[in-house]
């Protein structure tokens, strides 16, 4: 059987047929005039709709048919059908040891392009800006030990 051809789910079954996407909407519509609540769509419409795909495309069936791309892929076997996008790739989070000693070499370098924010566990924040006249070392460690 041809990837075109599907037996159809009314009629005989003997005889593969070549149906078109409006006659399976058609199968599909009388199905859903006749099914009962929550009844599943059974594996024949399945098969017609899957037989579809390569001569309309996934869009034209499921818009025509009414059925998720990602379901109908599922049927198809296309991999990766049932899982959501991945997301991109991130690098994870590292612990970074911040020493007084650390803060007061950023402060020296006298960087104007930055600042140093340290939030603790309990969500009290710290930001330290490049500047004159502000003992960096203290305020880290009064930071580190409140809490």
């Amino acid at each position: 059987m041809s990837k075109d051809t599907v037996s159809p789910s009314i009629g005989s079954q003997s005889q593969p047929q070549t149906l078109t996407l409006e006659e399976v909407a058609a199968h599909f519509e009388h199905w859903r005039r006749k099914k009962k609540k929550g009844e599943r769509i059974p594996d024949q419409l399945w098969s017609e709709a899957i037989a579809l795909v390569e001569a309309y495309g996934l869009s034209q069936v499921t818009r025509r048919l009414r059925l998720s791309g990602r379901d109908l892929n599922k049927r198809r076997g296309v991999p990766g059908s049932g899982r959501r996008r991945a997301r991109r790739a991130e690098a994870p989070a590292r612990f970074v040891a911040l020493t007084p000693e650390v803060v007061v070499q950023a402060q020296r370098r006298q960087s104007t392009a930055g600042c140093l924010e340290l939030i603790r566990p309990d969500g009290l924040r710290l930001r330290i800006a490049p500047g004159e006249g502000v003992d960096a070392r203290a305020v880290l460690e009064r930071f580190l030990e409140v809490g």
